[in-house]
Order: structure tokens, then C-alpha cells, then sequence
């Protein structure tokens, strides 16, 4: 049979799936597991694997499962990854929270901890769609997953009316002599506008639709807030106070204003937060909503918001010129910014102004056309720079943790099409909002943790000695004159950072990355145990509420103690350490996304420029080639399999050496696109 008429057989039986974007999202999502099947506990095939070894009882760890196909994988948990070989997984795959028993540990040859182990049990199968390309391949149809952790190429048994080309959700059956796959549902053509986003949206079983009930529930609310509430003997009047929001020029959420005068001592800061506690009632459809979804998702281009439409951008958003409720923080500061005393209580406000980072940044370089037309606000913004200076450096002089990271710009055509990427700039309007953001968090960590109530706080711990370790070797080996202690206080990364961005500018960035990577992950917990990066004793994230949930948690923990006291927030007990899992969880989900799709929608602009030249630092120096970071942010590969016969990676100096030529880390290099594909870019020295 030729080709053609294998594709053509091979379409017939398959029920004809509908291509739009609504459909779609259905489609990915009629395959996930119930809510029961995720939470049973699955014993992995008929072997049991023995938990002693020569008389003695194997130490098991629980963790998610990172593999490579079917060959090995690694648990990741405390102390340390764990390895699995491919004879040892059992059935596992990658994503599945597995237990294993650690049947080796030891220090290899390079002084790093060598973790082996086999797996026990399948704790969670992994609740993420598999999306792959269907692809025809020497007479045989196979799927290619977008995440090649599942597997290379898959023999497809059944497509399920897929045809070559076709983006598709795919079940794993594993077979003797390896895995093969099973068409469940059919997205679309690869190729389509939005199909690598969309791929992105299914694979994570991000919600795209709101269940009618949810809707139904925002749309019984007026657009305008109840008069009766507004008038509470337990909320203040704030709506002859001039207050703004800031925000960027596409945000239609506004979840966050501020306010600020002199006083004869110093300064009285306002924040103003939505109050989305009054309209998200524990228990009722928003509420469940909210916390599946966990937090807004922000994709290159488009938003999954936490919220429907007429709360997020109506009711709860605080809109120029509107009367709205809200939680506000009232701190009072010196002059020399120390913050003196503060409040937290209900109340009402309306926005004078709707502002955009880029205008208020223009007010303080002096455009006189925008001072003039906010002239009643011009002086406040003024005052307001003044404060935050003040501030950051009290930060950066306490120890606070900043990484020299790139944020990208990602422009579309009214089609779709990426149109242009680029570095976002640090504007001092950011800047001040970011200041007087943390000022309110740390003030109402610091209030509700003494009063030893329920509450959700944003912890960081200290990075762990192994990883910064790593971080020392690798600094040394890349020639870079900086170290860290093993046990260091917040101000001692700050000043290793500092120090690289002062004598290393070149690769100030790079060093960022990696001791991020040092770093551990900050998170969500009901115990208030300090946030590392910031060198704050007290932390929470309280200001946007309309966006995540744990903002949401402590907003409606707080309305409870002022009206009730401590008494009326006992019952929450439980639900805010349920809240604070769940909000972690949801929050790395929507981190992996939001980068994956930038990095894809950044090899679509560069996929448009095979052959162009362009200029880039190294990033990155690997055994199999090396990174290079481009003005615009696109960072691409350039293999040493490209490079000359020679061309050899030293692995105590991070460098690859072709003859006389060595290629280090922050070196200048000039190269051509060669190759994109998905969202990885090749490059090639020119």
C-alpha cells in the first residue's frame, strides 16, 4: 500500500474533531483523571520490590519522577535526586509521584552525594495529557511527544482518526521491546496560529472555560458595589483620598492603589487592595474555581484569569472614576523611611487615576505635557520616588537578594503572528510599586503572625549547603573569583552578586542564573518562616488577590479577625494549610508554562531569520556546545558537534577549546541561525 493511501486508511474510522480553540480545550480536558483516581494510592505492577537489602531496611524517599523515556529517571526529594534505571522503574513514567527504596549512597569521584534506588510504588500517576506530533515515519505512523521525556518516537497502534501532521493528546502503552501510543483526541494541525500555545494549555490541563455555575454566580452580582456594604460601620471612607493605580498599559485587572503625603514626621503610605473576599465566599462555585485554578496564568498571548471577566476586569477591579471595596494598609514612615507604625482595615475607594508605568516614568524624567495634565498628582509621584529610594537602599543594605535577570517582550501582529521580542526595561515607576508592594506584605505578615491567627505566608528558606557547593564549583571552574559560605546570611549572596555585576558585567547575568538555581524555591505555608531573598523576618503576598489564591485566603482570614476577632478565624485551621499546598502547586504549573510558551513564541521570531548574523554573549558553556544570549533575549546552541574535529569541553574550566581558540563564558561571539525547532534554536558561528 503506498504512503497515500496508508494516511488515507488510516483517517478513516476517526470521527472528524472540531479545530477551534473552545473545542480543543474540551478535548484535553475530557481525558483527565478524576479527582479519586489522583488521589489513589496504585500498587506498581505485581513486583514488589524488596525494602531490605542484606539484612537491613532501605530508606525510601516519595518524590516526582523526571525521566528520560524508558531508559532511567530520576525522584526528585530531600537530600538529594535519587537515580532509577530503566530495569528499575517498574512501570513508572515521567510525572508520576513515585516511592522508591535507595538501595545505593555514596560520593562519586567529583565529591558529589550518588543517590540509586528502585521503585516501590506508583503513589500518583501523572495527571498531565501527553501531547505529541503524529509523524509517518519508514511506513509506520509514530507520535513524537512534545516533551521528549516521554519518549523519542512512539509507534502509534491506534490514531484514532489522526492523520501525519496532527497535534494530539496520546496514551503510553508499555510494551516489550518498548512503549508504543494511543491516539485519544485530535487538537489540530501543528502548524495552526496558536497550536504551540494551546499544546501548552492541554499538556498542563490548564482550565481555559469557566463552568456555567461559576458564571452564572459572578453575573448575579450588580456591576456596582452595594451602598449598604460601602457604609459599614466597619469599613472607612477613603474616597475623597487621591489614590491611583500603576500598572502596565495591557492590564485590564486592577488589584492594587496607593496613596502617599507627607506628614510632619515623615510619610503616610496607603495600599489599597481589592476586596475580592467579599464576593469569593468560601464554599460557593467562585471559591472552588479559584482554588483549582490557583492563581491568573499569563501567557504571551493571552491570560487564563483566576477569576471570570466580571469580577476580575468589573467588580473587583479598582477602575478609574468607580467606588470599590477594598483591604487597605495605612504605614506610617519617617524621614528616613523606617516604618513607624501601621494599620489594616476595610474600606472604600474610588481611583482618580488610571496610570501606566511608562507615563508615570515620563512624568519623573520631566514631561511637562503629562505633569501638566495630572498636575494634581505630578508631585505625589515625585514624593513617592522619593520614598522608594529610600527604601531599596534600606533593602540592598539589609541584604535583600537581586538577580540580574532578563525580562522579554513579546509583540504580536492582529493575526498572531510574533512580530518582535525584546528586553523589558527596569523603569523606576516598576520599581516603586514593587517597594510599596512589599512594604504592605511585610506589614501584614508581621501583624497577623504576632496575633497567631490562620494565615497563608510566601516562605524562603536558605539555600541548602550541596547547592551552593555546586555554585562555588562552578564559579571557580568558569574562572570567576567569587565564593559563597556554605551557610551564608541574605546579605552575602547580595554581595556576591553585586561583586560579579561590578568585576564580571559580561556574564552578571549568567552568574545570576546559576545562583538562582542555588537558590530554594520560595512557597507557600501556614507557618511564618521568613522569606530569604527579600531578608524579611515576616513575609506574606496580600496585594493581589484578584490573580492568586493565597492573596484571597489571607484577605478573607483578615475580614474574619476584624469582625470577629481571633475566635471567628479557628475553623480556617485546616483549610489555609490545604490552601497553601494547593497555591504552590498551581503556582510551578503556571511558571513552567508562561516560560515554556515565551521560549517558544521566541524560537517562532528567530525560526523567520534562518541564516541572519547576529551578535551574543556565551550564557552557558556545556559538554555538547555552548549557549549564546542575543541582545533581544533569544538564547540559542551552538553544538561542538559544529565546531572543528578538535573542538574539546573542559570540564574543570567550563571552557571548549578549538586548537588556539577557547570559548568561555561572557565571551563576545558572532553567530547565524541554523536550525529551530519547537522552541529550541541552533545556532551556528559565523
Amino acid at each position: 500500500m503506498s504512503n497515500k493511501k496508508q494516511r488515507k486508511a488510516a483517517r478513516k474510522g476517526g470521527n472528524n474533531v472540531s479545530r477551534k480553540n473552545k473545542d480543543l480545550a474540551r478535548a484535553g480536558r475530557s481525558h483527565r483523571k478524576s479527582a479519586a483516581d489522583k488521589r489513589a494510592r496504585v500498587r506498581s505492577l505485581s513486583d514488589k520490590a524488596p525494602v531490605r537489602s542484606n539484612g537491613r531496611k532501605l530508606q525510601e524517599v516519595t518524590g516526582v519522577l523526571d525521566c528520560k523515556g524508558d531508559r532511567f529517571g530520576f525522584v526528585a526529594c530531600e537530600g538529594g535526586d535519587v537515580f532509577i534505571s530503566g530495569r528499575n522503574l517498574l512501570g513508572a513514567r515521567h510525572g508520576d509521584t513515585v516511592t522508591a527504596a535507595i538501595t545505593s549512597d555514596h560520593k562519586g569521584r567529583d565529591g558529589e552525594r550518588k543517590r540509586e534506588g528502585r521503585v516501590l510504588d506508583i503513589v500518583e500517576r501523572n495527571p498531565l495529557n501527553i501531547v505529541a506530533t503524529v509523524e509517518f515515519d519508514d511506513k509506520e505512523f509514530v507520535a513524537v511527544p512534545d516533551d521528549r521525556r516521554y519518549g523519542e518516537r512512539l509507534p502509534v497502534v491506534s490514531l484514532g482518526g489522526a492523520s501525519e501532521h496532527d497535534k494530539v493528546i496520546i496514551k503510553i502503552l508499555p510494551q516489550e521491546g518498548g512503549d508504543s501510543a494511543e491516539v485519544l483526541s485530535v487538537l489540530g494541525r501543528f502548524d495552526e496560529i496558536g497550536m504551540d500555545v494551546l499544546s501548552v494549555i492541554v499538556a498542563h490541563n490548564l482550565r481555559t472555560e469557566f463552568p456555567q455555575d461559576v458564571l452564572d454566580e459572578a453575573d448575579a452580582f450588580s456591576d456596582v458595589i452595594d451602598e449598604a456594604e460601602a457604609t459599614a460601620p466597619y469599613r472607612r471612607d477613603f474616597r475623597d483620598t487621591v489614590l491611583f493605580t500603576i500598572d502596565g498599559s495591557d492590564s485590564k485587572d486592577f488589584d492594587d492603589a496607593v496613596s502617599l503625603a507627607r506628614t510632619e514626621n515623615g510619610y503616610r503610605l496607603g495600599v489599597y487592595i481589592a476586596d475580592v473576599a467579599e464576593y469569593v465566599r468560601p464554599k460557593s462555585a467562585l471559591d472552588r474555581e479559584a482554588y483549582e485554578r490557583g492563581t491568573s496564568v499569563y501567557l504571551a498571548d493571552r491570560v487564563l484569569p483566576m477569576l471570570p471577566e466580571k469580577l476580575s476586569n468589573g467588580l473587583c477591579s479598582l477602575n478609574e472614576g468607580e467606588d470599590r471595596l477594598a483591604l487597605c494598609v495605612l504605614i506610617d514612615l519617617d524621614a528616613r523611611g523606617d516604618v513607624k507604625k501601621y494599620d489594616v482595615c476595610e474600606g472604600v475607594i474610588r481611583s482618580h487615576a488610571r496610570l501606566t508605568y511608562a507615563g508615570v516614568q515620563a512624568m519623573l524624567d520631566g514631561d511637562e505635557k503629562l505633569r501638566k495634565k495630572y498636575a494634581d498628582i505630578a508631585d505625589t509621584l515625585d514624593l513617592m520616588k522619593e520614598l522608594a529610594v529610600k527604601r531599596i537602599k534600606k533593602r540592598r543594605a539589609r541584604g535583600s537578594v537581586e538577580f540580574k535577570l532578563t525580562e522579554t517582550e513579546i509583540e504580536f501582529d492582529a493575526v498572531g503572528h510574533v512580530t518582535d521580542i525584546k528586553k523589558r526595561p527596569a523603569l523606576m515607576s516598576m520599581k516603586i510599586i514593587e517597594e510599596f508592594m512589599i512594604l504592605a506584605n511585610c506589614a501584614v505578615a508581621e501583624k497577623f503572625d504576632a496575633l497567631k491567627i490562620p494565615f497563608v505566608f510566601r516562605v524562603h528558606d536558605a539555600p541548602s549547603p550541596e547547592k551552593l557547593s555546586a555554585l562555588n564549583d562552578y564559579l571557580e571552574s568558569a574562572g570567576i573569583k567569587l565564593f559563597c559560605s556554605l551557610t551564608p546570611e541574605p546579605r552575602e549572596v547580595a554581595a556576591l552578586l553585586e561583586k560579579a555585576e561590578e568585576s564580571y558585567p559580561d556574564v552578571c547575568g549568567a552568574i545570576s542564573r546559576v545562583a538562582l538555581r542555588s537558590m530554594a524555591k520560595a512557597k507557600y505555608e501556614p507557618k511564618d518562616n521568613g522569606h530569604f531573598g527579600l531578608a524579611e523576618k515576616h513575609y506574606c503576598h496580600f496585594t493581589s488577590p484578584i490573580r492568586r489564591y493565597p492573596d484571597l485566603v489571607i484577605h478573607r482570614m483578615i475580614k474574619a479577625y476584624l469582625r470577629g476577632g481571633a475566635a471567628a478565624t479557628k475553623k480556617y485551621r485546616n483549610f489555609v494549610e490545604a490552601a497553601a499546598e494547593r497555591s504552590s502547586k498551581t503556582e510551578r504549573t503556571a511558571q513552567e508554562c508562561e516560560r515554556k510558551v515565551d521560549d517558544l513564541k521566541k524560537a517562532e521570531y528567530m525560526s523567520h531569520r534562518i541564516g541572519e548574523k547576529f551578535t551574543g554573549v556565551i550564557s552557558s558553556v556545556t559538554e555538547f556546545g555552548f549557549f549564546v544570549e542575543l541582545e533581544n533575549s533569544a538564547e540559542g546552541l551552538v553544538r561542538i558537534s559544529s565546531l572543528p574535529p578538535a573542538a574539546a569541553f573542559d570540564q574543570k574550566r567550563f571552557t571548549i577549546s578549538c586548537g588556539m581558540k577557547q570559548y568561555r563564558l561572557g565571551d563576545t561571539v558572532n553567530i547565524t541561525v541554523e536550525k529551530v525547532e519547537g522552541d529550541r534554536i541552533d545556532f551556528a558561528l559565523a
